[in-house]
């Protein structure tokens, strides 16, 4: 797929990933990765003692060719990491508006569809101005709004 179609789709989907008002949290997201990691790790570990557990059990029954070769299987077994578990992205969106005055904590996941955010996405590689779009306006008195796009003071 060429860029001006990958664009066209990313207007489209209206994903906080590719809003330009999305300020990330890598923080969250590495102590995200880090549970993940913690979670898989413990969970590798239970399936590798449970193999060790059924080789006991064979050399209790009396069989302990069996016991060697699922042994032999827990010894072969090695942790994988899998980040793909880690879909959900964090950040705050960093437009200000009337509804949320400080930045509105946000998890998305990349590269798909969000219906919710489709009136007041504006895409990061975007750089004209919509002075007319209420959702771009910021109310700086009671007489005047100010586009977040340009910074050009509209009067009412």
């Amino acid at each position: 797929m060429d860029k001006e179609s990958i664009y066209e789709f990313q207007k489209i989907d209206c994903n906080c990933n590719d809003c330009k008002f999305l300020i990330r949290d890598q923080a969250r997201y590495n102590k995200s990765v880090e549970d993940h990691r913690r979670w898989q790790t413990n969970y590798f570990n239970t399936i590798r003692d449970n193999l060790y557990e059924k080789a006991k059990m064979w050399i209790k029954r009396g069989y302990p060719e069996k016991a060697e070769y699922v042994k032999n299987e827990a010894d072969k077994m090695k942790f994988q990491f899998d980040k793909k578990e880690c879909l959900i992205q964090y950040g705050s969106c960093g437009k200000d508006n009337n509804i949320y005055p400080l930045p509105k904590n946000i998890t998305f996941i990349p590269n798909t569809c969000q219906l919710h955010t489709q009136n007041c996405f504006v895409h990061r590689k975007d750089n004209f101005c919509n002075c007319t779009e209420p959702s771009l306006q910021k109310r700086i008195s009671d007489t005047a709004w100010e586009c977040y796009n340009c910074g050009k003071e509209i009067k009412v």
